[in-house]
């Protein structure tokens, strides 16, 4: 049969974070249609990211009667019915907060509403190195607003990380090959390790079998705040904490994003782990860095070697993260008037700011897609 008329083979792509590694890049990149396969199509279901799935998977764990659990399954069902109608080559399903998810748990949706709609289901994953994971992930909780994060400092967030064995992969990604053998990949977020040295070439690479790409426009998503921005955004979040998370995190989500458009300010200071944290964090992780690399890496001892370099870059003292050790008190006077302002607005009931906050940055990345002329 001539190679015109066989029939296509249908690939399922599940890209299953971990969060700081990039996702909302390669999201963007998808989202906005700038990722071009030679040869081949892709069909990206989410208007952005498909997020909402973590809330699905543990909704159809919890069901524990026969008509919970059809209920829970609609929604896989009706993505499953969208993935199988199209006539796309590659299905490409993006969601970091499947992190969280339990791979046995994920086996068994995938393989009882996926499997149909697919010839092969791939699940890829990235993983940041634990000195780096720890650091970007207190910064995070800054940004969105939890409060632990908001009323302590960088030792006491990873002490806690520590004490309760976060961030050790290996359990986890273990679990992950276990269930889907050589469907599964995992990818170090270390950019001399990126393809091209770039997370979203690498995410295509890898995820599409070494297909020839193209990537056009801008994709990155500018997701790290410096330590003033950070500093902004706390005073903003300490105003709401009587709101409710997810108010919080969308807040987070649209001030990044904000900051991302503006010229950079004249004063930008990294956030940084300095030497009394670091080496601690070495002896933490440094043997679940060893099994990482042993399992997932050909035991070339990438994941071992950032630790290492965790130390040796580290800072001689501890940054404040304090707004007042940042600002000036004229601009921390200006964002405590504004945050009490914006704090009452938000408390207008008959809004429901999260989706609003949500949809806007839903379609601000829609609009980035129309034509200059289009747009006017």
């Amino acid at each position: 049969m001539p190679a015109s008329e066989r029939p296509r083979r249908k690939t399922l792509i599940f890209h299953i974070g971990d969060h700081k590694t990039g996702s909302t890049s390669v999201q963007l990149a998808f989202a906005k249609g700038l990722v071009t396969l030679d040869g081949h199509s892709v069909f990206y279901p989410a208007r952005l990211a498909s997020n909402i799935l973590e809330t699905h998977c543990r909704a159809y764990a919890r069901a524990e009667t026969p008509e919970a659990r059809r209920a829970a399954a609609k929604p896989f069902k009706r993505l499953a019915a969208r993935i199988q109608a199209s006539e796309a080559d590659f299905t490409l399903v993006s969601a970091e907060s499947l992190e969280g998810v339990p791979p046995a748990l994920f086996h068994e949706i995938a393989e009882t509403f996926f499997a149909g709609a697919a010839d092969e289901i791939r699940i890829i994953a990235y993983v940041r190195p634990h000195a780096a994971r720890v650091l970007s992930s207190f910064a995070e909780r800054i940004k969105i607003g939890t409060a632990r994060a908001l009323r302590s400092d960088l030792n006491s967030f990873a002490a806690r990380r520590i004490e309760g064995g976060d961030y050790i992969y290996l359990p986890r990604f273990a679990a992950w090959r276990e269930h889907f053998a050589d469907r599964f990949t995992l990818r170090p977020m270390i950019r001399s390790q990126l393809y091209q040295g770039d997370v979203v070439s690498d995410f295509i690479h890898h995820a599409f079998g070494g297909l020839a790409f193209t990537i056009s426009g801008e994709s990155q998503a500018n997701e790290s705040l410096c330590l003033e921005d950070l500093m902004r955004l706390k005073v903003l979040q300490k105003a709401l904490l009587h709101q409710s998370k997810d108010l919080r995190l969308k807040v987070g989500w649209e001030f990044s994003r904000l900051a991302g458009h503006l010229p950079p300010a004249p004063a930008r200071t990294r956030l940084q782990l300095h030497r009394a944290l670091a080496k601690p964090l070495r002896d933490s992780y440094l043997e679940d860095a060893r099994n990482m690399d042993r399992m997932f890496f050909s035991g070339e001892p990438l994941m071992q070697n950032e630790l290492h370099a965790a130390v040796k870059k580290a800072i001689a003292k501890p940054q404040s993260t304090a707004p007042a050790d940042h600002l000036p008190p004229s601009e921390l006077h200006g964002l405590t008037l504004m945050a009490g302002m914006v704090s009452g607005m938000l408390d207008a009931g008959e809004v429901d700011w999260p989706a609003f906050l949500h949809g806007k940055r839903v379609r601000d990345a829609e609009d980035a897609l129309q034509p200059a002329s289009a747009a006017e």
